[in-house]
């Protein structure tokens, strides 16, 4: 199993940040590949998925630690992901947003195609750093 963690300071408020990824309908606006998304109840997501020509719809659980600002999910069924998704103030007007995935990158790749090995490995790392630059600005743009 791959592991990837991730960080980055937004010019906001972690009230702010931590109300925003909360708006799972709005995911389509900053991570990559995903198409559409609600949340069916306050523990349960559905993402419809695409990466290249495959599409894909995925349940995911979510786990709430709002006193600690931590926000854990896992998809249910093949292929495995799980992450959180945390937020810590760094003062009044700045927080940092930590991504932590883990998933094993020959499911992603048997499950979308796509490169095999490390080249896996880059290409979601490079989307993850690529929606938290996304989520940054749109962030910093509401503020």
């Amino acid at each position: 199993m791959s592991r990837l963690e991730e960080h980055i300071t937004i010019d906001a408020p972690a009230r702010e940040v931590w109300g925003r990824l909360h708006d799972v309908e709005a995911y389509p606006q900053f991570v990559e590949g995903i198409q559409r998304a609600h949340a069916p109840s306050s523990n349960r997501a559905h993402l419809d998925v695409k990466a290249g020509e495959v599409q894909r719809g995925f349940d995911a659980v979510l786990t709430d630690r709002g006193n600690e600002q931590v926000l854990a999910w896992e998809t249910q069924g093949s292929p495995e992901l799980k992450g959180t998704l945390s937020v810590r103030s760094l003062d009044q007007n700045h927080s940092q947003l930590q991504v932590q995935l883990e998933y094993e990158p020959e499911a992603i790749q048997d499950t979308f195609g796509g490169p095999k090995g490390m080249a896996q490995v880059h290409r979601i790392e490079n989307t993850v750093r690529g929606g938290l630059e996304q989520f940054k600005n749109i962030v910093e743009s509401e503020h």
